[in-house]
């Protein structure tokens, strides 16, 4: 049997255990009226109430819409529990733990989580995913002429010639463009490329 004082306190706890409600109204039938109105009983444990609860708890909880034999979504447990009623006020305990788990992995986190973090992931992603291509409008890898012409980072200037040939001219003028890659651009045959590597010297 519950303590009465922790009873007491349970039935009036707006955020109350569910299944702890259901401990207190199996042990302690006097409570059953104060189970049902609180708002952490859920309707497993209103329609127990409905067939097992006194008479104090079955008017409340009928007040509520949930009678022995009037509620369709209890209409399979009462029989059960008429032909076994030991077995039934176990039966209806046990169920209560499962009807709780149900609604409480379903209704709290969800939807709402799901949502959110699609809401925030689409304005972050846009901003990031335009400003390289706003930064760069010549080349999709971010480069531009006046980075061609200009960079003395030799990786990039590979790079450049790797990914950009666009810009093969523009790298073509660069002063420090170290000596492979300048054999490398003068063997292309390329008039613009020639034209920019002999503006160099």
């Amino acid at each position: 049997m519950v303590d009465y004082d922790a009873a007491v306190a349970a039935v009036q706890d707006q955020n109350a255990d569910p299944i702890f409600l259901a401990k207190i109204a199996y042990e302690n039938p006097e409570f059953g009226a104060n189970v049902a109105v609180n708002p952490r009983a859920y309707p497993g444990l209103l329609r127990w109430l409905a067939e097992f609860g006194d008479e104090r708890a079955r008017e409340t909880v009928a007040q509520m819409g949930y009678t022995a034999n009037g509620t369709p979504a209890g209409a399979n447990q009462p029989a059960a529990a008429q032909a076994e009623p030991a077995a039934a006020q176990a039966d209806p305990y046990a169920a209560q733990q499962q009807s709780y788990a149900q609604p409480a992995a379903a209704q709290p986190a969800a939807d709402p989580y799901a949502q959110q973090p699609a809401a925030q992931a689409q304005p972050a992603a846009d901003p990031y995913a335009a400003s390289p291509y706003a930064q760069a409008p010549q080349n999709p890898y971010g480069f531009t002429a006046e980075i061609a012409r200009t960079t003395t980072d030799q990786m990039q200037m590979a790079e450049i010639a790797q990914k950009a040939p666009e810009l093969y001219a523009a790298l073509a003028q660069n002063p420090n463009l170290y000596p492979a890659l300048v054999d490398w651009l003068s063997q292309l045959g390329d008039p613009a490329v020639n034209a920019a590597l002999a503006s160099r010297q």
